[in-house]
C-alpha cells in the first residue's frame, strides 16, 4: 500500500498515518519447540549423524 505524505503534512498526521498503516508481522516457518523431546531414539544422535555422514 502507498501513502502520499505532502510537504503540508505536519509531524502529528505524520505519526499518526504510519501508526495506522503499520504492518503486522507473522513469524516464519515452523514452531519447532512444539516437537522437542517427541522423537524416541535407539541410539546417540551423535552416532547417528555421524553414519549419515560417512554416506556422503
Amino acid at each position: 500500500m502507498t501513502t502520499i505524505i505532502k510537504r503540508t503534512t505536519t509531524r502529528q498526521q505524520l505519526s499518526a498515518l504510519l501508526k495506522s498503516k503499520k504492518r503486522v508481522r507473522r513469524k516464519k516457518g515452523v514452531d519447532v519447540l512444539s516437537f522437542a523431546g517427541k522423537l524416541k531414539l535407539k541410539e546417540d544422535p551423535l552416532v547417528i549423524q555421524k553414519k549419515m555422514r560417512d554416506g556422503w
